[in-house]
């Protein structure tokens, strides 16, 4: 999670781990070589630099780190790897290797292949592949060194390679049985080894040439190393000049008369595949090798056509940057679109967003590169008018979902960042008013400077042939619909070529990243699938980039492999939790007794407030009478440091999860069940461990005193929400000690919670919802909007309280360590399309301070539309960036502010259990008293800011995998039969722009479903059609749609591809210039494949 702090480790990992591979019992050091090098300084100086290497020729044939499974506490087992192992000679060699696994061979042949850097960059997918076809490996030191300088994740995963080695050396070759298979891996010190030097080349010879050229001699030592054994050796590489040197220095070796016994045969990986593929056809790897050129029909390179221009060279790009006539940053695609990017850079003491526009701008740069880009001269810049076009567009292309609830992060949310430049306007447009503008910088791409493609990416490929022509075609009026911009792509670039693979149109989930070719054998058994492919490269010849087919995840449209691919985009940890944090656990049987400086609080009625169904129970409260008549009252949070000790296993694995990921059908936790749901979960009846923090408050609900304290207690109940309701609104009844602690504790909250809201404190809204589930197959039937009591109200004020209180505490004791929650004051200009569509209805919207804007909320009310005031509260919160977590020690005091809340220092201290920062926050605190000490990375802040950059970007990752939930399981209710429902729904948006096709955005309460409803029967020119920007208005024919009328829609699913399928919205009333335009002609789509089990979602 630490990207700084993991690059060190990496670095100290692998010299770690080159020492323990290099080290042997004889520590001779047989040779010194001495390499010198002279260069020249700007001042024309010349220098000599020498570097020393020592060579030595007791490194045998490489060494292995073999693994094998041992036995830990708690019953789990645990696959360790041994010591390295040294390779002395070619027996011992020959005894480690491992037989093919083809069941079509008769004889197992030995087949040893050494890698170079390109193939460990690039096809790392075969190498893992779990047919275990590649299983005996040598990976030289030149390339593992190369691989991790070029790619940390690479390096990691070759590394995982590496200690793949099993120990087992007696198997049946037969077993098809995958977890019975082995391969062997050999990392070899090549550039140590007195074996495999060469003679430096000519001066025109680079690293690169010397570095293949000592990967061919390692080839060349293991094939004379075993010449006299039947081991097939193969150079693995996709250098072409490579294999011919390769082949040229042997023939050169040997002699003519053996120039046909190669000691070994350099081949590309594609070649080698499709030989063993001949062996056996079962494998079917040819789809996970990976593409560098695109290929035509005919199987040859097509070369008549550049689509982009070629990147400058890394020299150029240097020096251009340092001059300041390119610039360098990280390119960021704009949700929803791969063709509309932004990188920001440094223009001397500001940082600019520059807008990088079309693909001929963003030369083939994907979200995540660094790159080099050139600024556009002052005129093609985007000023106010073009931008609003721009957005209109991509307006253009939404699609229905949930409602969102907070604004998406944009570029001027970012420290310091800016994506407009004020210019002086052309003398010819200059007003007497105005002499400069606002513009948008723009650029283009000139070179990537490094790629960082994921691992892998998400989707469908997408084809218009076979079956899938009756998506063309409307089987009603046979009258073929316009194509879309998926079917013009798929029917570009859809070919099939000589050797039987075919080049297929992959569309990745995630609209950021461009449709990628894949070249594959299997279309029509994947066509209908969720897959996951890794781009390979882009070359200039190809409109779109190249990839490779890594694995199917399963059926496109059934409901557990859309959550995992919900999953895996979102980047959300789900594997099991691994046998090293199984360990840390306490034994099942853990008793909890009282300790040694703990507050026994066991006698007092403690009781927990959650919603039906909650296992997780972070927090409990109680309020008791005092002898003088105040109330001692207690928020008493699940103690989870005491089994999550800083450092461990467990406590990494929590800091990289951050937060537990609460989805519709399950629940992803941050720590292992034995705590999430028992030990630390604050259930009724039985003893706990607790963080409480105690106040002594007047029944006015002034503070009197206020004490932390670890502690146990007895939980009395666990109550829902409805349960706690009834005891509030029941008449009193003092021999009922939960109802009359109810009671008492919601009359605090009320004060309290006034208090707040005087103080500037803003209420807020969320289009909320639930599901029911059949209680049979437990599949959504109906989906409504989320019901909230007093209850949820009450839990939600001393949870504030709780977490103001331990802010203050831990920063008067850190005031330069302590984790805390900003949320920053909102951008004015984000207010200024609310502020204009409250007017359309009458009312002002002030947003001077957060006081303000709550004050005219509460004004803004329509007594005949209930809901517009909490829609109005809906679309103030999207004004909004979402709270951030910080190191106290980054920001000023003035910045710590809590915007919503109107608290000047807040942080998280009540949900230990399903979040991270609340973890550190009790450490935090537990020092501050005195407890117990304050864990050593907690004193750093470069470590604080990482960890809380990966909070911030887990907290995000589970709110949008969450919404992408509810999202999917809304599909499966509309998909279903009679899924087609009419509903009313409130308009937000308008579409106002001349150029643009009539449309009008919508939010459907009930559901909490937004979208956008088109008017296609209407063209934008149309001269019956009126638009009013200024009053967010349409209207055609007489008939007028503006900003939060009641509409009323229908909602359904349309099959875009086979199992592919989205929600719709037509407008049923008013009738907006035809009798119905109910989706005429459109298909419907059969219900979706549903196969999950309920889970209950804990309160936010």
């Amino acid at each position: 999670f630490n990207q700084t702090t993991k690059h060190k480790t990496k670095q100290l990992e692998f010299s770690q781990q080159i020492n323990i591979l290099m080290s042997t019992n004889s520590h001779q050091m047989s040779l010194w070589s001495p390499k010198s090098h002279y260069r020249q300084t700007r001042k024309g100086k010349i220098l000599k630099s020498t570097s020393e290497l020592y060579l030595r020729d007791d490194l045998g044939l490489g060494y292995t780190i073999p693994s094998h499974t041992s036995s830990k506490r708690n019953n789990v087992s645990v696959t360790v790897n041994s010591a390295a192992k040294q390779i002395n000679n070619a027996h011992e060699l020959m005894s480690l290797l491992v037989p093919s696994y083809s069941a079509t061979l008769r004889e197992h042949k030995i087949r040893l292949v050494v890698v170079d850097t390109n193939v460990l960059l690039h096809n790392l997918d075969v190498l893992e592949h779990p047919s275990f076809a590649i299983n005996n490996i040598v990976i030289p030191q030149t390339a593992l060194l190369e691989c991790r300088h070029r790619s940390f994740t690479a390096y990691g995963r070759v590394m995982d390679l590496i200690r793949s080695s099993s120990a087992n050396h007696s198997q049946n070759l037969n077993d098809k049985n995958t977890s019975s298979k082995r391969r062997c891996v050999i990392f070899f010190p090549d550039i140590h080894h007195v074996s495999t030097q060469i003679n430096r080349g000519t001066s025109e010879s680079n690293i690169n040439d010397d570095n293949d050229a000592r990967i061919r001699q390692v080839a060349f030592y293991y094939g004379e190393s075993l010449s006299g054994g039947d081991v097939e050796i193969t150079l693995l590489t996709d250098d072409k000049g490579c294999r011919e040197l390769a082949l040229k220095e042997q023939r050169g070796i040997l002699g003519e008369c053996e120039k046909n016994k190669l000691l070994f045969t350099p081949n590309s990986v594609r070649k080698h595949i499709i030989m063993l593929e001949k062996e056996d056809p079962s494998l079917a790897l040819s789809d996970s090798v990976a593409q560098f050129s695109a290929v035509s029909a005919s199987g040859k390179r097509d070369e008549k056509k550049l689509f982009y221009k070629s990147h400058i060279p890394q020299n150029e790009l240097s020096i251009g940057v340092k001059s300041r006539k390119y610039y360098q940053g990280t390119i960021r695609a704009e949700r929803g679109s791969y063709d509309k990017c932004y990188v920001t850079v440094r223009k001397g003491d500001d940082r600019v967003a520059v807008s990088i526009i079309g693909a001929q701008d963003i030369n083939r740069a994907v979200d995540g590169d660094i790159v080099v880009v050139e600024i556009h001269s002052v005129d093609q810049w985007i000023g106010n008018d073009e931008n609003a076009i721009e957005n209109s567009k991509s307006n253009e292309k939404g699609t229905v979902g949930i409602a969102e609830e907070t604004a998406e992060p944009t570029i001027r949310d970012e420290a310091n960042v800016t994506d407009v430049i004020e210019v002086p306007m052309d003398t010819k447009e200059m007003s007497s008013k105005q002499t400069t503008e606002f513009l948008k910088p723009t650029g283009k791409v000139v070179g990537v400077v490094r790629r960082n493609f994921r691992k892998n990416y998400c989707g469908s490929l997408y084809s218009v042939s076979g079956e899938n022509e009756e998506n063309i075609i409307d089987d009603k009026s046979n009258v073929p619909f316009e194509p879309t911009e998926r079917d013009i792509i798929s029917m570009k670039h859809e070919k099939e070529h000589p050797d039987g693979t075919i080049t297929c149109v992959f569309h990745a989930v995630d609209a950021r990243i461009p449709p990628v070719l894949v070249r594959t054998t299997q279309r029509d058994r994947l066509i209908g699938k969720r897959i996951l492919i890794a781009i390979d490269s882009w070359p200039a010849d190809s409109e779109f980039p190249l990839g490779h087919y890594v694995k199917t995840i399963g059926e496109s449209g059934v409901k557990d492999v859309e959550t995992e691919v919900l999953l895996h985009e979102h980047d959300i940890p789900c594997e099991p939790f691994p046998a090293k944090v199984l360990a840390c656990l306490p034994p099942e049987d853990y008793k909890i007794e009282l300790e040694e400086g703990r507050l026994d609080l066991r006698h007092l009625p403690v009781l927990s407030i959650d919603p039906p169904g909650c296992k997780d129970i972070d927090d409990a409260l109680h309020c008791t009478v005092l002898p003088n008549g105040h109330y001692q009252i207690g928020v008493h949070i699940a103690d989870v440091t005491h089994y999550v000790k800083a450092g461990t296993a467990i406590d990494l694995e929590a800091a990289n999860r951050s937060t537990s990921t609460y989805l519709v059908n399950k629940r992803l936790d941050m720590l292992p069940g034995l705590l999430t749901t028992d030990l630390c979960s604050l259930k009724g009846n039985v003893d706990r461990f607790a963080f409480s923090v105690l106040w002594e408050v007047t029944p006015s609900g002034d503070i009197i005193d206020v004490d932390f304290r670890k502690s146990i207690i007895h939980s009395i109940a666990a109550l829902t929400y409805q349960q706690a309701q009834g005891m509030i609104d029941q008449p009193d009844d003092e021999n009922d000690i939960q109802a009359s602690a109810v009671k008492r504790l919601a009359s605090l909250a009320r004060i309290f919670r006034k208090r707040r809201i005087d103080a500037g404190a803003l209420t807020l809204a969320s289009p909320e919802v639930k599901f029911v589930l059949d209680s049979e197959s437990l599949n959504p039937t109906d989906v409504q909007a989320y019901q909230l009591f007093e209850a949820n109200a009450l839990v939600e004020e001393f949870m504030l309280l709780a977490n103001v209180t331990v802010g203050k505490k831990i920063l008067r004791h850190y005031p330069t360590l302590s984790v805390l929650r900003r949320h920053p004051a909102p951008n004015r200009a984000m207010f200024d399309s609310l502020i204009s569509k409250a007017k359309c209805k009458g009312f002002s919207i002030m947003i001077e301070d957060s006081k303000t804007l709550a004050d005219s909320l509460d004004a803004a009310v329509i007594k005949e539309d209930a809901y517009f005031n909490k829609l109005l509260r809906i679309l103030s919160t999207r004004c909004m960036s979402p709270a951030q977590y910080f190191c106290s020690g980054e920001y000023k005091p003035t910045d710590w502010h809590h915007y919503g809340l109107a608290a000047p220092v807040y942080t998280h201290f009540t949900s230990p259990i399903r979040r991270y920062a609340d973890v550190c926050v009790h450490r935090l605190l537990a020092a501050a008293i005195g407890v117990d000490p304050l864990p050593v990375h907690l004193s750093s802040k470069s470590y604080l800011h990482d960890l809380a950059f990966n909070m911030n970007r887990r907290h995000r990752a589970a709110q949008l995998a969450g919404r992408a939930s509810v999202q999917l399981h809304t599909l499966i209710v509309f998909s279903g039969e009679n899924g087609e429902k009419e509903e009313d729904a409130y308009v937000l948006d308008v579409e106002t722009s001349e150029s643009a096709e009539p449309s009008f955005t919508v939010i459907v309460p009930r559901y909490g479903i937004e979208g956008r409803v088109r008017l296609p029967h209407i063209k934008a020119n149309d001269v019956n059609l009126e638009r009013n920007a200024a009053k967010h208005v349409i209207s055609y024919k007489g008939i007028t749609i503006q900003v939060f009328d009641k509409v009323r829609v229908k909602i359904w699913v349309k099959t875009v591809q086979e199992t592919q399928k989205e929600l719709k919205l037509d407008l049923i009333s008013p009738l907006f210039g035809m009798s119905s335009i109910a989706n005429k002609g459109e298909k419907r789509s059969p219900p979706l494949s549903v196969k999950s089990k309920k889970s209950k979602r804990k309160k936010a």
